[in-house]
């Protein structure tokens, strides 16, 4: 019984070492790193802008609810004349949100905050989620809007902040 398992084992040992060694051939195709950065620059005339845009804290604007007033959410368009229609329709159009001049999100950013209030001598304790995302929108001139919706669609007025971001357009 011994001998018919040490055999069994070692037959599978053989074919997973037989299978790992099969899965694991690289195959030259005869570019290198530097003829794939050379495409990557060259494709499309490998291109890019980048746009550095601030949202001040007075250009946030509230866009209520139609059927609740106090809920909604807080935006800001931008013109952004450098995204044409052939970026728009074969190019590449990301957003960052800059924490600061070394730390960036991709959007959408989403944050969670604690917060602590007393009303009639009671303590409410809780959190909140803040989405930060963008829409593009061709047009002339072509726009971006910012938007951050708190979690329960609520005003922060008093929370509102100046806001960094970063375009990157890519043709």
């Amino acid at each position: 019984m011994k001998r018919k398992f040490t055999r069994t084992l070692f037959a599978g040992l053989f074919f997973l070492g037989i299978m790992f060694s099969g899965t694991s051939c690289v195959v030259d195709n005869g570019v290198d790193t530097k003829e794939i950065q050379d495409m990557i620059n060259n494709s499309l005339n490998g291109q890019w802008k980048i746009v550095n845009i601030v949202v001040k804290k007075q250009h946030w604007i509230w866009k209520p609810s139609t059927d609740y007033p106090n809920k909604g959410y807080y935006y800001c368009d931008i013109n952004l004349p450098e995204l044409t229609k052939p970026i728009f329709d074969e190019g590449a159009v990301i957003a960052y949100y800059k924490h600061s001049n070394n730390s960036k999100t991709a959007l959408p950013f989403v944050q969670v905050f604690d917060y602590e209030y007393v009303e009639n001598g009671v303590t409410y304790v809780g959190n909140y989620t803040e989405n930060v995302s963008c829409d593009f929108n061709l047009g002339s001139p072509s726009t971006v809007t910012f938007i951050i919706e708190a979690s329960d669609r609520g005003r922060f007025d008093q929370d509102l902040k100046d806001r960094n971001f970063q375009v990157v357009l890519i043709w």
